[in-house]
């Protein structure tokens, strides 16, 4: 088999009703370690959700694993080539205008040259292009939290592509620290980072929100674009990591009451919050 047409691994393709996808992510989370990339087309009643591994063997006994009572539609194993995934970043991310400064910009397409901050990704197997509302929300509360606060330093929970924590250094936000549950992100934030010219200027690392020890001190602004029901659980632990300012997103709208209650019931005061009829985002004070 020649190297153009070598399979990379293992995918594993759910179809979900789109009122469980997040119960589907969270168990994948726990049973595989993987981090799930969800695909929904506008006003869909169902989600297609994919996971990669190292094999083809691993996606199929994974498909196996899978329990009957997580309302699942359809589950799929294939091989996937690494030209796929290249090929489908290519046809659904293009150059995007966000905010007032941030431009976020695919690395496969030619960078403009004027006055707006350029941010050049590749997202490879993680998440974060900033075409998901999620990402564009934190992406312009981040540019308006540094526009109307001092913020010198800044931790990004559930990096991704490590989106934020470049715009955030780009920006003039000098000290930022950013972590992701799935090691596969780590290394592509810092392929990320060195497309941008500031590698070693963010650490990035492995860590689980949920588990204490992922911040050595709190930061003025924490970041967490992360599923609702973990937000919930590292609730204390995100406040605890902020000293200014918390951006949340990851948060479907009827779910947003409880989030907020519960930063609220911690001592965070409520500064705004949008979303997209389906997705949300919610900025608080500390």
């Amino acid at each position: 088999m020649s190297e153009e047409n070598k399979y990379s691994g293992g995918q594993l393709n759910l179809l979900v009703p789109f009122e469980h996808v997040e119960r589907v992510c969270e168990w994948v989370r726990d049973a595989f370690g993987k981090e799930s990339i969800e695909v929904t087309q506008p006003m869909a009643d169902e989600s297609l959700i994919e996971i990669y591994f190292d094999s083809l063997l691993e996606a199929e006994i994974a498909k196996k694993a899978l329990p009957d009572d997580l309302y699942i539609k359809a589950a799929d194993a294939k091989e996937y080539k690494e030209q796929d995934w290249t090929t489908f970043w290519q046809h659904h991310f293009q150059t995007l205008e966000i905010g007032t400064s941030l431009r976020i910009v695919p690395e496969w397409e030619e960078t403009p040259d004027d006055d707006k901050i350029n941010i050049i990704i590749n997202p490879g197997l993680s998440f974060g292009t900033g075409g998901h509302f999620t990402t564009k929300f934190c992406l312009e509360a981040l540019e308006t939290s540094f526009q109307s606060l001092e913020i010198e330093t800044m931790i990004d929970a559930g990096t991704g592509s490590g989106i934020l924590s470049i715009a955030a250094i780009k920006l003039g936000i000098p000290d930022v620290v950013a972590f992701d549950y799935d090691p596969v992100c780590v290394d592509q934030c810092n392929l990320n980072a060195e497309r941008n010219g500031v590698e070693n200027r963010i650490h990035f690392f492995q860590a689980d929100v949920l588990q204490p020890g992922w911040y050595a001190k709190p930061a003025d602004l924490v970041c967490a674009n992360i599923l609702t029901s973990v937000l919930l659980d590292a609730a204390p632990l995100i406040k605890r990591a902020a000293t200014k300012r918390i951006l949340l997103s990851g948060i479907r709208e009827i779910e947003a009451d409880a989030v907020a209650d519960t930063f609220i019931q911690l001592g965070c005061k409520e500064v705004s919050r949008d979303g997209d009829g389906q997705w949300c985002g919610i900025v608080l004070d500390v």
